[in-house]
């Protein structure tokens, strides 16, 4: 993490951020969040390898938006499917059962914006 000067923000580069895996190929890094003093939304960045799969979900407790860096991904909202990648935005409501398939052969890469709150995660079948 780099501090402005006037110590009121930061600049964070991604390969200084930790990465974990949340599923088989998925890793996340959460570029910022309360470590960096942002206290009411969150930056995600997903790097999803060729094939790799995010299971259907839902988060009753927020909305979050996502744009889509690199990649060619299919997203699932509801009964929705999309075929997303570089350029575009993705907007997943409060209660959407939602889930992601990288389908190029290249490693997809998404940013994610939710509020800083603890995500409360539903499995769906």
């Amino acid at each position: 993490m780099r501090e402005s000067s006037e110590n009121k923000g930061a600049v964070i580069h991604a390969s200084d951020v930790e990465k974990d895996e949340v599923e088989d190929g998925i890793n996340i890094q959460w570029l910022i969040a309360k470590n960096q003093g942002s206290k009411k939304i969150h930056l995600r960045r997903f790097v999803m390898e060729p094939g790799s799969m995010m299971p259907l979900h839902s988060h009753n407790n927020c909305e979050h938006l996502q744009y889509y860096l690199k990649g060619k991904v299919k997203v699932k909202i509801d009964e929705h499917e999309y075929k997303v990648g570089e350029g575009d935005a993705v907007f997943i409501p409060v209660g959407a059962a939602h889930s992601y398939t990288n389908i190029c052969e290249e490693k997809a890469v998404f940013l994610c914006i939710v509020p800083a709150v603890d995500i409360e995660t539903e499995m769906r079948d």
